[in-house]
């Protein structure tokens, strides 16, 4: 049997489909491998999707030091990515995980209607997993003293990742390079103030998100945002439409864990429900809270 041409395959994805651009957004100074799960079930569902690399956000193979840039700057890039794809798209969809779920919510807020829908994944408004160490509150003092100039973010078992064979190797590209699936192995405190700062930023005005529909997915043994963080979207949004699906055997990287299935079942088919515009069966907005 001869090989379809891929013209072909496009001709029987429907119009709605390549209608909704799907941009995804990687965790903090990580790259786009963390997404790639879910990246390669859309485009054989015939999205066009845009994985993107931000300047002084994403890790940057090429530098001997990451540097980063102000979170302002992160949300640009995504805005002009998203005016760029609205001129020949009907749709756009922001998916993150991690960090990149905030990033996404700033891009929301400052895209207004530019923005239709979201996946947030491992949303990390407030560092509370079951393995953040007490000390977690005294970081203010190195992200905005002199005294966290030389102060860095090394990377730790579990690694966000429950699958041991998963962890296992995680450990074992970074004894070889600076970065793997799950993120980089150390992160400045460049890159976590200005994430610090973005995280107060879209808190405060999480009210100001107008898209229609938003898909939040999180484990419940999410080692570094509990479900609470999953409360602040549902009694902060004032979306149309919010649903939250709550994994039961993954930590914080839940694309590349053991519910990773789940993960791209659940996002291919709210992109689905996107595209068609049918998002009823996600639900209307609830507060009621999940973490009790």
């Amino acid at each position: 049997m001869s090989a379809r041409d891929p013209s072909d395959l496009l001709s029987v994805v429907h119009p709605a489909v390549r209608r909704t651009a799907i941009v995804l957004l990687h965790g903090l100074c990580s790259t786009p491998d963390e997404l790639l799960t879910v990246q390669s079930s859309l485009r054989a569902s015939g999205y066009p999707v845009h994985p993107m690399r931000v300047d002084g956000y994403s890790f940057d193979a090429s530098a001997p030091v990451q540097q980063a840039l102000p979170y302002e700057r992160w949300i640009d890039a995504i805005e002009a990515r998203v005016k760029a794809l609205r001129t020949a798209h009907d749709r756009v969809m922001l998916v993150g995980i991690s960090a990149g779920s905030s990033l996404a919510l700033g891009a929301a807020i400052r895209c207004g209607s530019g923005v239709d829908a979201l996946v947030l994944m491992s949303t990390t408004l407030r560092f509370d997993g079951w393995a953040v160490p007490r000390t977690q509150v005294l970081l203010p003092l190195a992200f905005y003293t002199p005294l966290g100039r030389f102060w860095q973010y090394r990377e730790r078992a579990p690694y966000g990742v429950k699958n041991e064979r998963v962890r296992a190797w995680i450990e074992r590209e970074l004894r070889h390079r600076k970065v793997s699936s799950a993120g980089s192995a150390v992160i400045g405190v460049g890159h976590l103030r200005e994430h610090d700062r973005l995280i107060r930023h879209v808190r405060r005005n999480l009210h100001r998100v107008q898209c229609a529909s938003v898909l939040a997915l999180h484990a419940r043994e999410d080692e570094v945002a509990s479900l609470a963080n999953v409360d602040l979207l549902a009694r902060g949004l004032r979306c149309p439409s919010f649903r939250s699906v709550v994994l039961a055997n993954s930590y914080h990287m839940i694309t590349i864990d053991n519910d990773r299935h789940q993960v791209v079942r659940e996002t291919c088919a709210f992109a689905d429900a996107v595209a068609h515009g049918t998002p009823e069966p996600f639900g209307a907005l609830s507060a009621r809270p999940l973490a009790a």
